[in-house]
């Protein structure tokens, strides 16, 4: 089996893409990574040379590509990982990937207004639909844990796709300062203390420290 490719984007912006690599690094599955910086005059240029849809995470394997996080996540676990990136009871493997779904699919208002940015601290004033949102959020996180937890961190006890999923919303969810259950906020913490993730966010103040040493100040001045 040829080691797989992950074409993605930029460490601060790119949340897809963090779900895809968390995967990969947490079952320590080696592949080679290209990275694409978003927001540059060619970035849609590059990215169409390997994205169908023009938008990151591409997986490539062999001669198989996959996009879309949540579809590249269940390949991988498919082909790599004899299914065990989900919970093995069937029950909890039914929530976990409903829960995954909805957190791939809904929250367009929390993801507008609440983008993933790794080095970004503000208090941010919600609409009543980001609230509602972050309501629901706060919701699963709780219930997940509640109901499924077993004694282990994650939201189904051990690390699963749902966490990936979820990875980029706990980022902003911190970030933005949001009020949220006392067990959520424990989860939040526990989860972006995972090594992995923790060295994403290193990679990702590093992208801001060379982009701020890029720009001309004195057209500024």
């Amino acid at each position: 089996m040829s080691k797989p490719k992950l074409i993605s984007g930029d460490r601060n912006y790119s949340s897809s893409s963090l779900r895809v690599w968390l995967l990969l690094n947490e079952f320590e599955i080696t592949f080679d990574e290209t990275i694409i910086k978003l927001f540059q005059s060619d970035s849609v240029e590059k990215i169409a040379m390997f994205s169908p849809s023009l938008q990151l995470p591409v997986f490539i394997h062999d001669s198989i590509k996959v996009w879309d996080s949540l579809a590249i996540c269940e390949y991988i676990n498919e082909t790599f990982l004899e299914s065990r990136a989900w919970p093995q009871h069937a029950r909890k493997k039914a929530v976990a990937r409903s829960i995954a779904n909805e957190l791939h699919a809904d929250f367009q208002h929390f993801k507008k207004d609440w983008p993933m940015n790794c080095q970004l601290k503000a208090r941010m004033k919600n609409s009543s639909s980001t609230e509602k949102e972050i309501g629901r959020l706060d919701a699963i996180i709780y219930c997940c844990r509640n109901n499924f937890g077993d004694g282990g961190i994650y939201l189904f006890g051990q690390f699963s796709i749902a966490d990936c999923m979820l990875a980029p919303i706990a980022v902003a969810l911190n970030a933005y300062g949001a009020n949220l259950s006392l067990l959520s906020k424990k989860y939040i913490q526990a989860l972006l203390s995972n090594p992995n993730i923790e060295w994403w966010l290193e990679q990702a103040e590093k992208e801001v420290e060379t982009e701020l040493q890029n720009i001309n100040w004195e057209k500024f001045a």
